[in-house]
Order: C-alpha cells, then structure tokens, then sequence
C-alpha cells in the first residue's frame, strides 16, 4: 500500500516512485503467467517491446519473457518477469504501469470520490503537458489495469479502537465512496445507509 494508507499491521513494503525510465526487465525469479504458472526453462527466452505508464508520462523499454509451462503452446501465453521491487506492476508483458500511477488514482477516489473517467482526463493532461512520447492508455484499459492491481495487494483492515479492542460488535460508516453508470441511475438506486421498514433497530445508535 503507499505510505499514506499504511496500517501498523500492514507488512508489504512500499516501493519508491519511478521518475524515470526503469531500462530493461529481467525475468527474474519470481516470473509468472498470467494464468499463474512459472516460465518453461526449457524454452528460450523472449525480448519483447513493452511500454511503462506512469503518472507524467510513459516510456518504451523491453521486458524479457519465456513461455508458459502450464497453458498449451497454441495459446502463446508467456511468462513474465514480477517488477514489483522495482515499483512496477506488470499488467501483461506489454503495458507496465507504475505503482505511484495507481496510488495516485486510489488517494483522488478515497479523498474526493474521482471517479476513473475524470482521473484518466487529468493523466492525459499531465502526458500532453510533459510532452509524453506515448499517449496515454484509454480509460477502459487503465480501468481494467488498476482493478487488477487492486486485486494482488496484500491489503489489511483495522476496525480496532481504544475503548471496543480489535473487533467491535458494532461499526458504524458515515459514507461511502462508489461509482455508477448513468444507465444504472435509476429511481431504485438508493445509498446502502437508507433505513427501511425491515432494517435492524439498535439501542443507542
């Protein structure tokens, strides 16, 4: 997690941002499919051109990749190499992105609820003005990108309080950061805070 969101349970480190291009990707130890299967030794390994996005501007480099040892050899998965020492998340050997670019979206939706489509405006503001030599993803693509960088964090919880100890029996949420398509605005959309007839009556809430 970054710095900002850490717990003091949390033990994933936090990685520094990446200001510059990081050069060539080594394979590594820890390489992986996407399917989550390691790299077949006994193949050749494979330079490829890949692109960093990160939050001014994205770079060209190469990573290096070796075939898939689990997914059949018509599907011409490759293993990758797992960049995140470097603070990088490797998306699908093509498009790396940054750690610093999806903290940056996570802190603008917690802190102001922006939702991605606005967030993907300001990076392509911030690529132009930067004079990226590549133009941002589109907005579906970074969507899908961050969700799934989300998706790996090893990310803790802490409902503890002085008074109640680790577990209270009883939480309280003043609000809620979530996004909607237009099509679901619809007049049953309602908050998850809203009482009905059937909802659960507690004693000094």
């Amino acid at each position: 997690p970054p710095a900002w969101a850490r717990l003091p349970t949390d033990t994933a480190p936090t990685f520094p941002p990446v200001y510059a291009n990081p050069g060539h990707l080594a394979l590594g130890a820890n390489a992986r499919c996407r399917c989550g299967g390691a790299p077949d030794t006994s193949k050749p390994l494979k330079t490829i051109n890949c692109v960093v996005y990160g939050a001014l501007s994205a770079y060209r480099t190469t990573i290096e990749v070796q075939a898939c040892s689990v997914c059949p050899p018509q599907s011409r998965r490759y293993a990758g190499p797992d960049v995140r020492d470097k603070g990088l998340f490797n998306f699908n050997n093509s498009r790396i992105y940054t750690h610093d670019l999806f903290n940056d979206f996570t802190s603008a939706m917690t802190a102001s609820e922006t939702p991605f489509h606005s967030f993907h405006t300001m990076v392509n503001r911030k690529y132009f003005d930067t004079q990226s030599p590549v133009p941002f993803v589109a907005s579906k693509c970074f969507r899908a990108a961050w969700y799934s960088f989300s998706f790996v964090q090893d990310l803790g919880d802490s409902f503890k309080c002085d008074p109640c100890g680790p577990n209270p029996r009883i939480v309280l949420f003043d609000g809620i950061t979530a996004g909607f398509n237009v099509k679901h605005v619809t007049g049953s959309l309602q908050p998850p805070t809203m009482t009905t007839s059937e909802s659960i009556t507690r004693a000094n809430v």
